[in-house]
């Protein structure tokens, strides 16, 4: 068994008889509990993939949420070194696959979501009251510094646009993330970890917020951030089957702004349930040339050359 934690979600990774088991239960200072998808939801989303689905559903077990994967590994774990069972092929795959599955989340009835994604929500309460666990205080001080008063509100209104402007918007994952996608050990044999999360807003807000996760891969492997040893070419092959299965987004301002607001939301969640890492003062730098250009350096085009 694998265990790692923060003060947000706790997993465990299980193998058995019937592959893998990752299960995830809410971390100590989660404000939130972790919420299984509802069963229309479920039925959508299955419907969706009748045959070889791609889109992991969570079964409930006591305090847990229980996904059935076809491998222990996740394709975050890129960014700490080689791992053999994370091949460029895999990787590439499993991204490609994700694109792909979000694609066709986002065909699925946008009424069975009434909220706007979960982790601007997150942000957004934050910074009005600056509060928090272990580092978020400290941080909010530093941040709120170094952005000023119009990036502030900048980012408030971009929060405030996500929660209350849904009529138009489409089904959404919420929040995928490279730590959700599980390399198969096979082509088209991964899965996306799906339903916790689903959420309503712009068509191309999903792609926005997985790319802000490729673009701090660019920036910790441009940086050269001890302990984050990640191959280029790993990191080439998951953008890669990302972009090309997923396309071109149609709104490219919302998908940039997602990835900025990602890349907040993870500096915040860094400084909330893991504590205080000098880096959060670089990070404090970047966001605010984030958000100066509305995140057009994390759009596909401006991450592929390393």
């Amino acid at each position: 068994m694998e265990e790692f934690a923060t003060g947000f979600l706790r997993t465990a990774v299980h193998a058995d008889d019937r592959g893998y088991a990752w299960v995830r239960r809410s971390g100590a200072d989660r404000p939130a509990p972790l919420t299984p998808p509802s069963a229309p939801v479920r039925s959508a989303i299955r419907s969706l993939e009748p045959t070889n689905p791609f889109l992991a559903l969570p079964e409930v077990v006591g305090d847990a949420l229980l996904y059935r994967v076809p491998g222990p590994v996740a394709v975050a774990k890129l960014c700490v070194g080689s791992d053999p069972r994370l091949t460029p092929a895999r990787v590439a795959s499993a991204m490609a696959s994700t694109g792909r599955g979000l694609r066709l989340l986002h065909t699925a009835d946008p009424s069975l979501a009434t909220s706007g994604p979960p982790g601007p929500a997150r942000l957004a309460a934050w910074m009005r009251h600056g509060r928090g666990p272990r580092a978020a205080t400290a941080f909010h001080t530093v941040v709120r510094r170094r952005l000023g008063t119009a990036r502030w509100s900048h980012v408030e209104g971009w929060c405030e646009s996500l929660a209350s402007d849904l009529a138009d918007g489409v089904f959404l994952h919420g929040a995928p993330s490279l730590g959700s996608v599980i390399a198969g050990s096979g082509p088209g044999s991964g899965c996306l970890l799906t339903g916790e999360d689903v959420a309503r807003g712009p068509a191309d807000f999903d792609f926005g917020w997985l790319l802000g996760e490729f673009t701090e891969w660019r920036m910790t492997l441009l940086r050269g951030t001890p302990g984050l040893v990640m191959d280029p070419r790993d990191y080439q092959a998951a953008l890669g089957g990302l972009c090309q299965a997923y396309g071109a987004p149609a709104d490219r301002v919302a998908a940039g702004r997602a990835a900025a607001l990602r890349i907040f939301t993870h500096a915040h969640d860094f400084a909330a349930y893991m504590g205080w890492h000098s880096e959060l003062l670089e990070y404090a730098s970047s966001i605010a040339e984030l958000i100066d250009e509305d995140g057009a350096q994390a759009l596909p085009g401006s991450l592929s050359v390393l």
